[in-house]
């Protein structure tokens, strides 16, 4: 293996070990209950599980990338599997994430009617849809041509009609479909939340004011429970609106940065000249590489960025642990009697 490929297959290693390990907690934490019954947390569920996929299908590239032989012998498995599922899942992860924008926004925009829009039902049927579509969209790539050239590299050569439709019209497709509109709608979106939670703010801060005098001198102390109530409920719902925004913000900034520059290098490699198969399969690999940590650091940037996503996970991890010495105890309990 030579040195670029050792550094490669270094660097690869952490961000693909880190990211299945942050990814099954993300797991742990979005499969809870109360998470599956708001359509965020099921979008944020079923973004984690396409993502997982996801990874799967850009390491089986990343192994073959580091060496100079084919991994895979399979043609039909390593051209045309593995790029179908890698096309179909990044595009799937790219319509949640923008429905996951969509979502908030029409909370934060609609609080009324959202309670309709927004529900783990209509969730679960835009995802068969965006998965649906996914499939058939790149179903081009089990044609049979899609197979192993001399040099060991997947291409459409004997047929020049595919070559030309997966070279040079696909990629500009895709990067409209996965980059231009997703991001432009999240970017969209985010703005307009961020401008209604500040508004919902300057609403709930004067209400708190107001309501301090009117305290001090209640005499009936149900009237004082019920007003303190409705702030402190008020002040929980911006928190929570708050840390989902934040969530959201990380995401679209994450989206954006790791994912423009290899749909962008496909486009470019499509229309370049003089196209070199080696110096493509490793500028590639870098480029996915970096894609990749979008789909592996998701929960690591979410920890970092969020203390109520950090205690809901410590919770979730010590509601595991008592639950499992709690069964312990139970099966000891069980033998000894």
């Amino acid at each position: 293996m030579n040195p670029v490929n050792t550094v490669i297959a270094t660097i690869g290693a952490l961000v693909y070990t880190a990211g299945f390990i942050g990814n099954f907690f993300s797991l742990l934490l979005f499969t809870q209950k109360e998470l599956r019954q708001v359509s965020t947390g099921l979008l944020f569920l079923l973004l984690n599980i396409t993502n997982t996929i996801h990874l799967f299908s850009l390491l089986f590239e990343f192994i073959d990338s580091l060496f100079i032989f084919p991994v895979f012998p399979s043609d039909v498995f390593r051209c045309q599997f593995v790029l179908w599922l890698q096309n179909s899942t990044r595009t799937i992860c790219s319509l949640l994430a923008t429905t996951i924008s969509i979502d908030r926004f029409l909370r934060s925009e609609y609080p009324i009617r959202s309670r309709i829009w927004c529900t783990p039902k209509n969730v679960l049927k835009l995802s068969i849809i965006y998965v649906i579509f996914s499939m058939l969209l790149y179903a081009l790539f089990f044609n049979p041509f899609n197979i192993y050239d001399k040099y060991g590299f997947c291409s459409f050569n004997l047929n020049d009609t595919l070559n030309i439709l997966v070279m040079y019209v696909m990629p500009p497709i895709r990067f409209v479909i996965i980059c231009l509109i997703p991001v432009s709608i999240m970017i969209v979106c985010s703005c307009r939340m961020l401008f209604n939670i500040r508004k919902s703010r300057k609403r709930v801060a004067p209400q708190t004011v107001a309501c301090e005098p009117s305290i001090a001198i209640t005499v009936i102390p149900i009237s004082k429970l019920a007003t303190t109530n409705v702030i402190h409920r008020q002040r929980s719902v911006l928190t929570t609106d708050r840390t989902l925004l934040l969530m959201v913000s990380i995401n679209v900034m994450a989206y954006t940065v790791t994912q423009l520059p290899f749909n962008i290098y496909v486009i470019y490699y499509g229309y370049e000249q003089s196209k070199n198969d080696e110096t493509n399969a490793t500028t590639r690999s870098y480029l996915l590489m970096w894609s990749a940590v979008y789909f592996a650091f998701g929960f690591y940037l979410y920890c970092s960025a969020s203390l109520q996503f950090r205690k809901q996970f410590v919770t979730k991890i010590k509601n595991l642990v008592l639950h499992r010495r709690l069964s312990e105890r139970t099966n000891s309990t069980t033998r000894n009697n």
